[in-house]
């Protein structure tokens, strides 16, 4: 019997044990063990603790108590496993929420609340732990925490799910899951208040049925970003319709909705096939377009054999081989150094090789005169008739040369049609705008306010969005005609002549900087001189008009502000280009740029690249014309037109409309004695005969006070007799002649014999016998355009570096020589500093102002002053 009860006695608890092992209290505090042994009794029946009670007591050595009851240690230990204490739950979650708050949501669950133990003793279901510890979870992050919870237990319970859930589900936007609704894809299928409630099953249905989708189109199209990642950032532009190149249509679809947010918001989807195939020819376009090579002909080379692949026969070598000396003849002897025109060229004759060698198969001698005229040589059949000129100037040399070498020749020049004589595709535009409409256009253009605002949102939108579909390019149309209206330019020169300029020499900022101010006069001529010197430099040779940069005064302000924007939106955009105008032929129609910038001018009116060219040219003779009394044509066309201007139209103009034209076009951009000399007389125009009067007191005053300067050097005796008949020669002019001399010096219409320099004699009075004569830069009768100034500011550095390494070794009177011609010309750079800002002189050295100042400093330390003969720093 003792066994047996000492083997069961483990399956049982003394009420002592109880005491201290569950609630940790002393087993002789009676009062609580009272309590504990009633509050078992009147335990529930769902929590009732089995208790046996002995025959004899039971001695419990541990406590030193003798008992009479046990209680079952399972029932003990379930009811502690499924129950817990009020208490320790609370003192659980003020961790994380106020007591306020807990009690709040302990209220609104009204628990069933148990007593074991003593009166404060309270225990709750682990279910109630549970609920209340969610609800505080939840409840802690906001006023709608209980909305939440109870919210989550409905959606659950009824297996739906949230449109938050059904967003991440198909990957959707909100825009787009509501489009869903709207379009009856997605189906409500409850609402709980305001939120809407999807039943999961059918959610599953979508979501598989995007996975299709995403699958069919992944395998037939791409995105545009797509495009990016496979080819390159350009294509993908190009494919939107950002270039300018001509390019066949392309099937673009907008993806189901399912694929929006797969694909992107407003991004349009392009049939890969034709993608594929675009990409070869946009290649083979890119390579056709750019200068891989820096000799002309090696390029021509590169694209007829690596990118056009031309393979040539044994029977067409002897062909090809006096077909690439001509080329490259030509190529050598026409000295391009406009790139645009090098790859242009370069293009024309790779695509005309590519049509001989096909069209004739075997040597070209070998065939007769009649059959090449029929294949080839006639206005019949579809070959352009730039290729058929090439191809018969390209014959005619060499019949030339087999007839030197003594060869006969298989057919005579005479029996080939001369593409000259062909009948033209298409007629000429000869039309002009009138001066009226000139001077609209002049003055709409020239609306800084009005087109600095306009070009400033347009700018910061594409900033903002990077969305180059919406960028309607006002900066770069403004731009453009700022420059069409004062340079005779083609609309391709305009494009690639324009280069990226630096900003840091001038107080133009920011977008920001410029909403609220505007560019003064200073910073306009030092981008226009950053800009004068790249022309110069790309084309040296050249004496068209494509070698001339000018913005005239009016314009500087406007030209200025737009250029500057045109800057800061390359920088914003990351845009790599070396050029600033991007004006794409194929433009998207609603955001046609000349159609915003022309929105309120003159109805009805067409801007045209080539009539503007024509009324400018016309302006410019007309202005000419009227000032030179006759002036040849081929005299001005070297310096204000296209070499192939032909002027159709005169405009007779008023005295009054030439001094307009004269500020509205050409910019005063000269220096030297003799325009200094008149800049200081010519302040107006007035006719006032007292104010006309005291002018004429003044020239005579100026040039009765000659040089009286103490020459003992043969430099200085020439300059101070230069300069005594230039003051003679313009004494002889009354004010109204000498304001015709300074308009035909700011149009460039005096006579020349050096590029860039101007002499009020019509020939030299001071070249001797043998045509030798001073340099004009040094002479006192010349006028210096700025442009001059690439080959004086060489002259200048070189003399500085020539003086570095060899004044001190020098003799005497090498250095009195030196020090002369320096200082002699370190006045004519002085003068282009006081008339364009040294800034804008020194620009044209590299290393700029710097270099210059180092330079300077070393010949400082050779008291060059001392050495100069008297007179040579003044004037």
């Amino acid at each position: 019997m003792e066994q047996g009860l000492e083997l069961d006695f483990k399956d049982y608890m003394t009420i002592y044990r109880i005491a201290e092992e569950k609630f940790n209290k002393d087993s002789n505090n009676q009062y609580f063990i009272s309590k504990l042994k009633k509050s078992i009794r009147e335990l529930p029946t769902e929590c009732k603790i089995t208790m046996i009670n002995l025959e004899e007591k039971y001695y419990d050595e541990k406590y030193d108590h003798f008992v009479k009851e046990l209680y079952l240690k399972e029932d003990i230990d379930h009811f502690f496993g499924n129950y817990i204490s009020k208490k320790s739950l609370i003192n659980k979650l003020k961790k994380f929420v106020s007591h306020h708050s807990i009690y709040k949501y302990y209220n609104t669950l009204n628990p069933i609340e148990i007593i074991l133990g003593g009166n404060i003793d309270i225990f709750v279901s682990q279910e109630t732990s549970k609920k209340l510890n969610e609800i505080i979870q939840v409840a802690g992050k906001g006023r709608w925490g209980w909305r939440t919870y109870t919210f989550e237990k409905y959606k659950n319970s009824n297996g739906y799910l949230s449109f938050e859930e059904v967003m991440k589900k198909l990957n959707c936007t909100s825009a787009t899951t509501q489009r869903l609704i709207n379009e009856k894809l997605l189906v409500v299928s409850d609402q709980y208040g305001d939120r809407k409630l999807f039943d999961k099953e059918h959610i599953h249905e979508l979501h598989i049925e995007q996975e299709r989708l995403i699958k069919k189109y992944k395998r037939n199209y791409y995105s545009s970003k797509q495009i990016q990642e496979k080819y390159n950032d350009s294509f993908a532009h190009y494919i939107k319709g950002s270039e300018d190149k001509v390019r066949r249509k392309i099937t673009k679809v907008a993806p189901p909705l399912l694929l929006i947010s797969y694909f992107g918001v407003q991004m349009k989807l392009y049939k890969k096939d034709e993608i594929d195939n675009l990409w070869v020819d946009y290649k083979l376009y890119k390579d056709m377009n750019s200068m891989s090579l820096e000799e002309p002909f090696d390029d021509f080379i590169y694209k007829v054999e690596q990118v056009l692949n031309i393979k040539f026969t044994t029977k067409q070598k002897n062909t090809k081989l006096l077909w690439y000396q001509y080329v490259e003849k030509f190529l050598i002897s026409t000295r391009m150094s406009d790139k645009s025109r090098i790859i242009f060229q370069t293009n024309q004759f790779a695509r005309c090789t590519e049509l001989i060698f096909n069209i004739f198969n075997k040597e070209i001698y070998s065939y007769s005169g009649s059959e090449i005229n029929k294949r080839f040589l006639n206005d019949s059949i579809n070959i352009r008739r730039s290729y058929q000129r090439d191809f018969y100037t390209f014959l005619k040399q060499m019949l030339e040369t087999f007839s030197i070498e003594g060869l006969p020749s298989p057919y005579n020049i005479d029996e080939l049609f001369d593409p000259k004589n062909f009948k033209r595709i298409k007629e000429v535009a000869t039309d002009i705008y009138s001066l009226e409409e000139y001077h609209e256009l002049y003055n709409h253009t020239n609306r800084v306010t009005f087109h600095k605002e306009k070009a400033i949102q347009d700018v910061t939108n594409l900033i903002q969005t990077m969305d180059y579909t919406k960028y309607k390019r006002y900066d770069c149309c403004w731009l453009y005609i700022l420059v069409q209206l004062t340079n005779n330019w083609r609309h391709s020169t305009i494009l690639s002549q324009i280069p990226r300029i630096d900003l840091s020499t001038t107080s133009i900022e920011s977008l920001e900087w410029l909403k609220k101010n505007d560019p003064s006069l200073e910073d306009a001529n030092s981008i226009i001189y950053q800009i004068c010197r790249y022309v110069t430099k790309i084309n040296k040779t050249d004496v068209s008009a494509e070698g001339i940069f000018t913005i005239s005064e009016p314009l500087k302000i406007a030209f200025a502000t737009a250029i500057s924007i045109c800057e800061f939106c390359r920088r914003a955009t990351l845009d790599s280009s070396s050029t600033l105008i991007d004006l794409p032929g194929h433009l998207v129609v609603k955001y046609n740029p000349h159609k915003e910038f022309f929105i309120d001018f003159i109805d009805g009116f067409k801007f045209e690249n080539r009539k503007l060219n024509r009324t400018l040219s016309t302006l410019i003779w007309s202005v000419l014309r009227h000032m030179g009394n006759g002036l040849k044509e081929s005299q001005v066309s070297r310096s204000h037109l296209q070499d192939q201007t032909t002027i159709t139209h005169y405009i007779k103009l008023s005295d009054e409309q030439v001094k307009n034209l004269v500020d509205e076009i050409f910019e005063r951009n000269q220096f030297g004695f003799v325009t200094q000399t008149l800049t200081n007389i010519l302040f107006g125009t007035e006719t006032n005969k007292h104010i006309e009067t005291e002018r004429m007191l003044e020239v005579n005053k100026q040039f009765g006070n000659v040089f009286k300067i103490e020459a003992t050097a043969g430099l200085i005796n020439r300059i101070a007799t230069e300069r005594d008949h230039v003051l003679k020669y313009l004494e002889e002019f009354d004010l109204e002649g000498l304001r015709n001399l300074f308009y035909q010096s700011t149009t460039g219409s005096l006579p020349s014999k050096q590029r860039y320099y101007q002499c009020i004699y019509s020939e030299c009075k001071y070249e001797n016998e043998y045509g030798e004569g001073p340099s004009c830069d040094s002479c006192a009768a010349s006028i210096i355009n700025v442009y001059a100034m690439e080959n004086i500011m060489d002259n200048y550095i070189s003399m500085m570096e020539k003086i570095s390494k060899g004044f001190e070794s020098a003799t005497l009177g090498e250095k009195h020589k030196l020090a002369n011609q320096f200082f002699l010309l370190h006045n004519i750079v002085d003068q282009a500093r006081r008339n364009f800002g040294r800034e804008a002189v020194d620009g044209f050295v590299r290393g700029g102002t710097e270099r210059i100042k180092a330079l300077g400093h070393e010949l400082s330390t050779m008291n060059l002053k001392e050495f100069r003969t008297l007179g040579v720093l003044r004037g």
